[in-house]
């Protein structure tokens, strides 16, 4: 059904993982997870990572893997929240694909993503004002560089999916 891959951008906790798998599987289409294959390829948590070789091999890995899923066609890509941080990464998704931005509120986001372990940008003191921080950063980016943005705010991931597929077909 796809000719170009489908690019799904957010912050951390939007649903970028969720809202890719169930879309690939609506669409029939094979799902890849930019961080998960970062994962597969190193033998290492994303948080080990940072920890061992630090943010910018990170994101010199995710620009890699981003750049090699870009190169095949039909895929509903999920990726990391600071793949916007590229202008490279942008330039890429843009010429094989469309970009969806999954926004989120910071009262939401906090809720999903308070307790969970692998969220190295989230080893601070403040979590709140660290997301705040990230929002304010990233927001303006995500919302210039995607076809559509949506709001995952109280929806149920159906709904989301269904939005983002009649929001492509129009």
């Amino acid at each position: 059904m796809l000719s170009n891959n489908i690019y799904i951008v957010g912050l951390m906790g939007s649903g970028k993982t969720s809202i890719g798998k169930l879309l690939s599987k609506t669409l029939d289409s094979e799902h890849v997870d930019i961080d998960q294959e970062i994962v597969k390829k190193t033998n290492l948590t994303i948080s080990e990572i940072f920890k061992n070789h630090g943010e910018n091999h990170f994101r010199e890995l995710e620009s890699i893997m981003l750049n090699n899923v870009s190169k095949r066609r039909n895929l509903i890509v999920s990726t990391g929240g600071g793949v916007i941080l590229s202008s490279e990464n942008i330039s890429t998704m843009q010429n094989t694909g469309s970009i969806i931005h999954l926004d989120i509120s910071i009262k939401i986001q906090l809720l999903r993503v308070r307790n969970k372990k692998n969220r190295p940008l989230l080893d601070v003191d403040n979590i709140k004002e660290k997301l705040t921080e990230m929002k304010n950063l990233r927001d303006n980016t995500y919302k210039s560089i995607s076809n559509y943005s949506i709001l995952t705010d109280n929806k149920n991931k159906k709904d989301i999916v269904q939005e983002i597929i009649d929001k492509l077909n129009d």
